[in-house]
């Protein structure tokens, strides 16, 4: 796009809502300025306009994101093609399997749950659209970065937590385990991200044959061990590959 045709006030009230992150939802107005470059005159007054239309808190000299971001939020995640392709189908596999499904795309280095299709026969586990998760640590993060490896050293430079002892904290061990992803053509997460919790994912493609979404089952070890999850295989790939046929995909699994 033509520089020329952007509106130099919103390209910086853009920047200064996308210093933002999990890692530092709390800002004061000196750290927003040294992230932005955004001098402290100009960026209190974007700060301050932006409050006005609730898309930022302040809390004495903290600032945050927001209420209005929960509103543009299911907006979005409901205009979503993926979402309205892919839920029938993971409505069908919860069905038949009698287990909680969740379909999940990746926004840069994030894991965002779009989807999620319930069984009264699975109570367990706390799972809300919109969610995040981190890539290194989940299954649908192994199946939705495994084709893009060279993208893992850049995500464990700027550093990875330790979650729990089954957590991947190296760059290289973790580019082991996508090659066993595309090997075999689905992803486990064996107590990674919680303890007490397994998941296993199996991609989706899109036209062109990127992964464009990924579709997983958890629950805790006590329901979903080992051996259960991969009797779970044949009827994941099932549903992967008839949504990606869905979605233009020539491919199935890896």
């Amino acid at each position: 796009m033509n520089k020329e045709m952007l509106n130099n006030s919103i390209v910086k009230a853009i920047t200064i809502i996308n210093c933002f992150s999990n890692e530092k939802p709390r800002l004061r107005l000196k750290d927003i300025s040294n992230i932005t470059g955004i001098n402290q005159p100009a960026a209190y007054r974007l700060l301050t306009t932006m409050k006005e239309f609730n898309l930022i808190e302040q809390n004495d000299s903290i600032y945050s994101l927001g209420r209005a971001f929960l509103k543009y939020q299911g907006i979005v995640i409901n205009s979503m093609t993926i979402r309205q392709v892919c839920l029938p189908f993971i409505e069908d596999l919860s069905t038949n399997l009698k287990v909680n499904v969740n379909l999940a795309v990746l926004d840069e280095d994030e894991v965002v749950y779009v989807a999620r299709a319930e069984t009264p026969y699975c109570m367990y586990g706390y799972f809300h659209i919109g969610m995040r998760r981190p890539i290194h640590c989940t299954a649908l993060g192994k199946v939705l970065i495994s084709k893009y490896p060279e993208r893992v050293e850049d995500i464990f430079k700027r550093g990875v937590r330790h979650y729990t002892l089954n957590t991947i904290t190296s760059a290289a061990d973790y580019c082991k385990e996508l090659e066993k992803v595309r090997l075999q053509g689905y992803a486990l997460d064996l107590e990674e991200w919680t303890n007490g919790v397994n998941c296993i994912a199996v991609p989706v493609y899109g036209p062109a044959e990127e992964v464009v979404a990924g579709i997983s089952i958890s629950g805790p070890t006590t329901h979903h061990n080992v051996e259960n999850l991969l009797e779970m295989i044949p009827y994941l790939l099932e549903c992967s590959n008839r949504l990606s046929a869905r979605l233009g995909s020539n491919i199935g699994a890896f």
